[in-house]
């Protein structure tokens, strides 16, 4: 059974799917491009790093870097595809009468040691600045909670940089649901927003964590859905927060609503190095962790990396799930890992003419993922819109170009978006294009289009199972 990321640990070494270096490292940039160098591997393994600069504890990275371990992180059978853990994560999250709740203890590891006051000093945990080209050290794997009454309690995962040994920035976007209570909290008048943050811990509560959801949805609840038991929760020193009581690391503080810094530049998902941004104080007031805590942490930017491979199923998930609900004649749809989260592809069964372009309207209107988006491709049923391939080959045979795509100005997008003009970005502009691709038959003279050459997608997965013992072939 896996309750910490202890747990986690140890069976991934038993596999030997663990590297443990013993060697020196100067700093956080030899570290950076090892990962990197790593994250080009085939599923790469978890790396403790045992003697970092002058620190006293470890650096774990890459728990989340092969498929195989984030199956695991979600107690999911392993060896799987995105698709396949796209569907089983999606069908947990809609699950909610089997979420557990928490359960409350009075204490746990996480209290071994407890730093007050002038003891709180963040310069202790081997936080580090990673890429040359970082605005300072960067917390990559924190997870925030926060509560309002109005929302419920909120995981999410947030960058974060240090400031000082006492301070930090903290990414407080709109999009996400910490800015939303940020928001809302400096509406009521608060001067801080009480904060938490978890460093490592069970690696299916970053899944939950990652998870967009609605407000009171509560991702601890989630998680313990995911782990088949209960998450052990216990109340932090100076406020009313609850974090795991198997954690590593907990910082404990608040979030200024008033009080602003200026972060980064930051390497961010986008593979893009970002523009330094105002952000808002976290004021640390208690650190506790555990007495040999690891320190757990990633870095952002590969293609495939760890970082992907964490968000690329989640967001997945919750984008079928908003889709399914909203867009007419939806069948299926995938956001590609290499867009980014900016390229959606959805399949539709077309009722009438003009339910191309309603779905694209509608994929618009989708929260968070849909405010990342430049571009939406609309295919046919028959076309796998998580096979890149099939997808191609649709846009070059359905597409005309004169015809059948469209642009739609004036949207609202990121400020993480890379080709956002510098202009737009010193006013706040926050606004971008959208491309749009109709690459399905036309509605009105799709009985005259060319029929395609292969057989019915029902007689191919027919014959995949029944010879699949006999040929290697590909599961539909």
């Amino acid at each position: 059974m896996i309750n910490d990321l202890r747990d986690f640990l140890a069976q991934i070494e038993q596999r030997g799917d663990l590297v443990r270096v013993k060697e020196h490292i100067t700093d956080g940039h030899e570290l950076f491009t090892i990962m990197w160098e790593l994250s080009k591997r085939a599923n790469p393994p978890v790396v403790i790093f045992e003697n970092v600069k002058d620190y006293k504890l470890p650096i774990v990275s890459n728990v989340f870097g092969s498929m195989n371990r984030f199956g695991m992180a979600g107690r999911f059978p392993e060896n799987q595809s995105y698709k396949f853990y796209r569907d089983i994560f999606t069908k947990r999250l809609t699950e909610k009468d089997k979420w557990l709740k928490p359960v409350t203890v009075a204490t746990g590891p996480v209290k071994e040691m407890i730093f007050k006051g002038e003891e709180v000093n963040l310069y202790d945990l081997p936080i580090m600045q990673w890429h040359p080209h970082d605005g300072g050290p960067y917390i990559t794997l924190p997870v925030e909670v926060t509560h309002l009454s109005q929302y419920g309690t909120n995981l999410g995962v947030y960058r974060m940089m240090v400031h000082d040994k006492k301070s930090t920035g903290l990414m407080c976007n709109i999009f996400q649901d910490i800015g939303a209570h940020l928001k809302k909290a400096k509406q009521m008048g608060m001067s801080s927003l009480p904060c938490s943050v978890f460093i490592g811990a069970d690696p299916g509560l970053y899944l939950a964590a990652v998870t967009k959801m609605p407000f009171l949805d509560d991702e601890y609840e989630f998680a313990g859905a995911l782990r088949g038991s209960p998450v052990e929760v216990v109340k932090c020193e100076t406020n009313d927060l609850l974090v795991p009581a198997h954690a590593e690391i907990v910082l404990e503080g608040e979030i200024s609503t008033s009080e602003t810094k200026t972060e980064g530049p930051f390497g961010e998902f986008m593979g893009f190095r970002e523009e330094c941004m105002l952000l808002n104080l976290f004021k640390v007031n208690c650190i506790t962790r555990r007495r040999d805590a690891y320190y757990m942490m990633t870095i952002v930017g590969p293609q495939l990396g760890e970082e992907e491979n964490l968000t690329i199923t989640l967001h997945n998930a919750n984008f079928a799930v908003a889709a399914r609900e909203r867009i007419t004649g939806f069948v299926d749809c995938w956001l590609p890992g290499a867009g980014r989260t900016a390229l959606a592809v959805i399949s539709i069964k077309k009722g009438l003419p003009g339910w191309g372009k309603q779905a694209i309207y509608q994929a618009f209107s989708l929260p968070y993922t849909a405010t990342m988006m430049n571009g939406v491709i609309i295919v046919d049923e028959d076309i796998d819109p998580s096979n890149i391939k099939e997808v191609l080959w649709a846009m070059q045979t359905r597409v005309d170009p004169k015809t059948d795509i469209d642009l739609i100005k004036g949207c609202l997008s990121t400020p993480v978006d890379p080709a956002m003009p510098p202009d737009k970005r010193a006013a706040r502009d926050h606004t971008s294009s959208r491309a749009i691709f109709y690459a399905v038959r036309p509605f009105v003279w799709k009985d005259k289009f060319p029929k395609v050459s292969r057989t019915g997608r029902d007689l191919r997965k027919e014959m995949v199972e029944k010879y699949k013992d006999i040929f290697p072939l590909k599961r539909l």
